[in-house]
């Protein structure tokens, strides 16, 4: 077991940010935690290039639900870290939505991995979200499930469809970043699960501005139109850019049955890709999603979401929802 002696866990929210020149201005202790996890983070940007696209992504309104946590040594070494975002819940027989917390960026240096600094984080903030009383918690691990497994979380199953890019007609209605708000708020009623995580405005934002983040960072354009709508289908998308993505993401597909207007929106979705010089169209299949899509290609999926029950009453019997625009 690991020695807990001597550690500490210190928290970074970050709602009240000071903001110059469309980015976060941070203390030195929370890029200190950046700076660590960009060499597993970073990908194809350099150390400075990811510092900046996380000093911009914090200046989102969803990041004001955002803290980042570090644990500490004794000699106030970082041994593990990690991000939390508070986002609503639907629990089925509340009368009233709940919250609960989606964790990214669990992070431990390669020199300090095997000593159990990572458990020994997510503990104590699973305390401390119980304490508050959020209905769960999720993540979506890149690293399998055994890890978070032990630590009581569960599996829900996803796939990954793809269609490939090209010129489709189609009648769906082109949905700009500016009715974004109005589109959200106004969603048909769909097909999910009794216990879920709401699509917000400010979420799907996130996930925009980190696409157009990327577009700036190649010189490329990124396109006004962020979604179609026909009938009572909805699909939401970010242009995924990086070199090691290069597709059109799907972040939400909202339709009350399988039908025409799913096949629209998707035509639509393909249409757009291709126009951007992207080969693919990738959406996020779990049981919500399954029998409403039609035809594409199905394989297994990178990320593995994971859910944590905290109050008494989730039960993930009554959860089949998983859309990309859960991941953090």
């Amino acid at each position: 077991m690991v020695d807990v002696t001597g550690m500490r866990l210190v928290q970074h929210p970050c709602r009240n940010l000071p903001i110059s020149s469309g980015e976060c201005v941070v203390p030195a202790e929370l890029e200190r935690i950046d700076r660590r996890t960009a060499q597993a983070w970073a990908k194809d940007l350099s150390v400075a290039e990811y510092l900046r696209r996380e000093r911009v992504l914090k200046t989102r309104p969803f990041s004001r639900g955002l803290t980042v946590y570090a644990l500490l040594g004794d000699d106030d070494t970082i041994l593990a870290s990690c991000e939390s975002y508070r986002v609503p819940v639907a629990v089925p027989g509340r009368s009233d939505r709940g919250f609960g917390y989606g964790i990214a960026s669990v992070f431990v240096d390669e020199a300090q991995r095997g000593h159990g600094y990572a458990a020994e984080l997510l503990h104590r903030l699973h305390r401390q979200f119980f304490d508050e009383g959020a209905a769960l918690v999720y993540l979506m691990s890149e690293i399998g499930p055994t890890l978070y497994a032990k630590l009581g979380y569960v599996t829900r199953p996803l796939q990954v469809r793809r269609y490939l890019a090209q010129p489709m007609p189609h009648r769906a209605q082109l949905i700009h970043a500016s009715d974004m708000a109005q589109t959200i708020a106004n969603l048909p009623p769909q097909q999910h699960s009794p216990l879920h995580i709401p699509p917000t405005e400010e979420q799907l934002d996130w996930h925009i501005s980190r696409g157009r983040f990327y577009a700036q960072q190649l010189g490329r354009s990124y396109p006004d139109v962020v979604g179609a709508r026909s009938g009572n289908a909805v699909i939401l998308w970010q242009l995924d850019l990086p070199q090691d993505a290069n597709r059109l993401r799907v972040l939400l597909l909202s339709s009350p049955e399988p039908g025409q207007d799913v096949t629209e929106v998707i035509a639509a979705a393909q249409s757009v890709a291709h126009q951007h010089g992207l080969p693919t169209v990738e959406l996020w299949e779990s049981g919500a999603q399954s029998t409403l899509l039609p035809g594409g290609q199905r394989s297994p999926a990178d990320d593995v979401p994971m859910i944590l029950p905290l109050a008494s009453d989730v039960n993930l019997a009554d959860h089949s929802d998983i859309q990309r625009h859960h991941w953090l």
